[in-house]
């Protein structure tokens, strides 16, 4: 069944074509119910105000497995993170600069495309209620110019009192680094079921794959010795997970105990060889970040250990190097791990502009960097790499700001008038007015430019010089451990041995990447089997 309103009569009662996109999808399906004019908004039961018309427009039918909409989604109290089935369309017909960017319309009311939606984010995602989702969707799309995938978030920036720039500011400075891949964003306005949610910003998932972070896939619970060096992305996390290895730092320079907690993103579970190995080499990094060693740049890459930290200096990141901190190693034997992608800005620009953000100490425990700013080869590393970010790559920033700036003047509006009466949940923070978006342009720019003046200070000046890019370091690898290498020989399962496991007891097989003690008439080996 499908409901058609005549184009005329939708204009002679005042209900706006975007508005009503939302109304008029195709449910075909006999199970799936016609969505009303009458829908969930908080609390309250409202028609949805129109959206602005100044940015794309995303669109999302969610369905229970009766086929009705489904409006746990759009809870101010959503607590769990589990996907619900939907449909999207996305309308870029109104947005004449993204168009020229780029970006297509994808699907419409009458051709929706089905995907899966979930909440994601902690803090934000219980605290708000406008909240972050992530999309799955059924097969690989371009939306809005980003990088083809299926998987996206779309981030609210609730918290943001900046107008949503802190994310899009840290973002635009850590491309213009050129580290190994920064996601990008695009801003849109959202509907679900039929509720008008406000400014989104549709943003590329950290993701391994190509045109995101390419590295080599591994799958969970990898044993093949020829593969498990890699590639693994973690985090730097500061929530407790049960996928995570948990280690106090070595000798802070303030005397704190501070817990270290990695969790594993890709994969997310651990071989037993794996955790040995991924384990391993966060405590060597951990000793020697502690001894002040160089021999840290044996397993962590200098350039982008200093390009990453700059960012993150500049943004005045409170929160860098305790939460949302990813490493990735790719596989081999000549890897390091490397400080990417960067990703969460959501506590940019905290404390004074005259001082490094991790002697803040009133928010967060900063792990590292403290002790990594005490080690001479980082330090000549990071004012190298300054003077050449700021006199060939900085050029252009306020300017972007001001662009994104007026690209979201009249949304904002739009998102305030939604949330400015929605229902808090629980301890939560009511969202983020941000009307006055030329005010916080104006404050995000007088920020990086007061900060960039003070580190000036500290890393040197650049001026009219055009500085040249520093040559990568050349430190060696660490390299792999023994029980990775061929020096502990491998033999197949099915060649009869007698075989022990480490315990001494006698067994008849083993599973492959299982290391066992193999007899072979006088000849006594540990093996490990393929």
């Amino acid at each position: 069944m499908k409901r058609i309103f005549p184009t005329r009569l939708l204009s002679s009662i005042g209900i706006s074509l975007y508005a009503f996109a939302a109304l008029s999808a195709d449910i075909d399906a006999p199970t799936r119910q016609t969505l009303t004019t009458s829908v969930s908004a908080g609390e309250n039961w409202n028609m949805p105000p129109s959206v602005s018309g100044t940015l794309p427009v995303l669109y999302i039918n969610v369905y229970d497995q009766d086929g009705n909409p489904d409006n746990e989604i759009i809870s101010k109290d959503l607590s769990h993170k589990e996907y619900f089935n939907g449909e999207y369309w996305l309308d870029a017909t109104g947005c004449e600069w993204m168009l020229a960017e780029g970006a297509e319309s994808i699907g419409d009311s009458e051709h929706p495309l089905p995907l899966k939606i979930k909440a994601r984010g902690n803090y934000t995602r219980t605290k708000y209620s406008k909240k972050p989702f992530k999309l799955k969707l059924d097969k690989k799309q371009t939306l809005l110019g980003l990088s083809k995938s299926k998987h996206f978030a779309i981030l609210p920036h609730a918290d943001d009192n900046l107008g949503h720039l802190r994310n899009f500011t840290g973002f635009n400075l850590g491309r213009r680094m050129e580290l190994p891949w920064t996601p990008d964003q695009q801003p849109l306005e959202l509907v679900i079921n039929g509720d008008y949610r406000g400014l989104y910003f549709m943003t590329e998932s950290i993701r391994v794959e190509e045109g995101r972070l390419e590295i080599s896939e591994l799958d969970d619970y990898a044993t093949d010795l020829d593969l498990v060096s890699g590639g693994y992305l973690v985090e730097m996390d500061n929530y407790y997970e049960q996928n995570q290895i948990r280690f106090e730092e070595k000798n802070r320079p303030d005397g704190k105990s501070k817990t270290i907690a990695i969790t594993f993103d890709t994969p997310e579970q651990y071989s037993d060889i794996q955790l040995r190995f991924v384990s391993d080499q966060f405590h060597h990094i951990n000793d020697a970040i502690g001894e002040r060693s160089d021999g840290i740049w044996n397993y962590l890459d200098l350039d982008d250990a200093a390009r990453y930290y700059i960012v993150k200096e500049i943004m005045a990141d409170a929160e860098a190097y305790n939460g949302s901190t990813f490493l990735y190693r790719d596989r081999g034997e000549n890897q390091k791990w490397h400080f990417s992608p960067l990703w969460d800005f959501g506590n940019a620009f905290i404390g004074h502009v005259d001082e490094y953000f991790s002697d803040l100490g009133y928010l967060f425990t900063n792990a590292w960097i403290p002790s990594m700013r005490l080690n001479e080869m980082f330090m000549d590393k990071v004012k190298e790499t300054w003077k050449w970010y700021m006199s060939n790559k900085y050029d252009g920033i306020y300017e972007d700001i001001d662009i994104m700036a007026d690209r979201i003047s009249t949304a904002v509006t739009y998102d305030y008038e939604r949330w400015k009466d929605a229902p808090i949940p629980d301890e939560g923070k009511p969202v983020c007015d941000n009307r006055d978006i030329l005010k916080s342009a104006m404050t995000v720019k007088n920020r990086l430019k007061l900060k960039c003046e003070w580190l000036e200070k500290q890393w040197g000046v650049y001026d009219d010089t055009t500085y040249p890019e520093p040559e990568r370091d050349t430190t060696p690898c660490a390299p792999l451990p023994d029980y990775m290498t061929s020096d502990v020989k491998a033999i197949p399962v099915s060649q009869q041995y007698e075989m022990y496991n480490l315990q001494g007891i006698r067994i008849q097989s083993a599973n492959a990447g299982e290391t066992v003690i193999v007899r072979e008439g006088s000849n006594v080996r540990k093996m490990i089997i393929r």
